[in-house]
C-alpha cells in the first residue's frame, strides 16, 4: 500500500508505506538511546518554563484586577467617634455612621462610656465624642472643637427620698450614687465626700437605691425616663440643666461644616 506525500517542490509522489513505519521506529530507537539525565533534563525545563508562564499570567491577571476594583484612597482618614452607651444602640450607630457618609465624611462609632472616652481621647485612640460639658476641653487636657448641632438638652437631678433635703449642700452624712464616667456632674459633686461612683448608670443605681446600699443618687432626665422614672416614695430636684453636644479635636476643625451637616441628618433619622 502506499501514501500520498508531498516533495520540496508541492508535488505528490508515492510513499511505500514500510518508509513511515520504519522512519518512526528509527526516531523512537534514537530517543530511547538518548541518556537519562539530557531526557529528563529537557522534561524538567519544559515543566519549568511552562510553570513560569502560568505564573506569570497570574501575576498580570492579579495586577490588573486592583486596577478595575473600587478601593479606599490611602489619604482616607476616618473619625472615630464615641457615643454614650445610654443613647446609643447599634441600629443608631449605623444611622449614624451613614449619615456622615453621605455628607462626605468616613465616621466609625463606637458605644463607650465617657470615663472611657475622655482617656481614648487622652491616648489618640477616638478623635470626638458626645458629651454634656462645656468644660470637656480642661477634662480631657486637649483643644477641642464643639459641634454647633444641638443633640439634647436635659436637666440633672438628685433623687433621693421624700424629705427636706432640697438640694447637694444639704447633704451631710448620706452615700450618694453617681453614674460612673458622668462628666455633667463632676463639678457639683467635687466638694462632697461620701460618693459611690456606679457603672452601668442609671439602672444600677435604681438598684442600689431600693435595697438601701445608697441615700441618695445623680442621674439625667433621660437616662431617669429610661430606668422607669422617679421610685414611689422618691423626688427629683433639679441640680443642672446642661447641653449634649458632639465634639472633635481641634486638629479636624476644618471639616466641622461637613460634621455639622451628618450630625443634623442623623438626629432628622431618629426623629429629633
Amino acid at each position: 500500500m502506499r501514501r500520498k506525500s508531498r516533495n520540496g517542490n508541492g508535488q505528490n509522489k508515492q510513499v511505500p508505506e514500510w518508509f513511515e513505519v520504519t522512519e518512526i521506529r528509527e526516531t523512537k530507537e534514537k530517543i530511547d538511546r538518548m541518556p537519562l539525565g539530557v531526557s529528563m533534563a529537557r522534561t524538567s525545563k519544559h515543566s519549568f518554563a511552562t510553570a513560569c508562564v502560568f505564573a506569570t499570567i497570574c501575576f498580570v491577571a492579579v495586577v490588573m484586577s486592583f486596577g478595575v476594583l473600587p478601593s479606599t484612597s490611602a489619604d482616607e482618614k476616618c473619625l472615630r467617634i464615641a457615643m454614650p452607651e445610654i443613647y446609643i444602640d447599634q441600629q443608631k450607630i449605623e444611622l449614624y455612621q451613614k449619615a456622615m457618609k453621605d455628607a462626605g465624611l468616613c465616621v466609625l462609632a463606637t458605644e463607650m462610656p465617657q470615663v472611657r472616652a475622655i482617656a481614648a481621647l487622652r491616648s489618640g485612640k477616638i478623635d470626638g465624642v458626645f458629651a454634656a460639658k462645656n468644660d470637656l476641653p480642661d477634662i480631657a487636657k486637649l483643644p477641642m472643637v464643639p459641634g454647633d448641632v444641638l443633640l439634647g438638652s436635659l436637666d440633672g437631678y438628685l433623687v433621693m427620698r421624700e424629705g427636706p433635703i432640697e438640694g447637694i449642700s444639704d447633704l451631710s452624712t448620706e452615700v450618694l450614687g453617681v453614674p460612673l464616667g458622668a462628666t455633667w456632674c463632676s463639678q457639683i459633686v467635687d466638694s462632697y465626700a461620701n460618693i459611690v461612683k456606679v457603672p452601668r448608670g442609671t439602672q444600677m443605681l435604681q438598684q442600689m437605691l431600693a435595697e438601701g446600699r445608697i441615700d441618695a443618687m445623680l442621674t439625667d432626665a433621660y437616662s431617669l425616663d429610661l430606668t422607669g422614672g422617679v421610685p414611689d416614695g422618691y423626688k427629683a430636684i433639679t441640680i443642672d440643666h446642661f447641653d449634649v453636644t458632639s465634639w472633635l479635636k481641634a486638629e479636624f476643625k476644618d471639616i466641622r461644616p461637613l460634621f455639622d451637616k451628618g450630625t443634623s441628618a442623623f438626629m432628622a433619622s431618629v426623629g429629633r
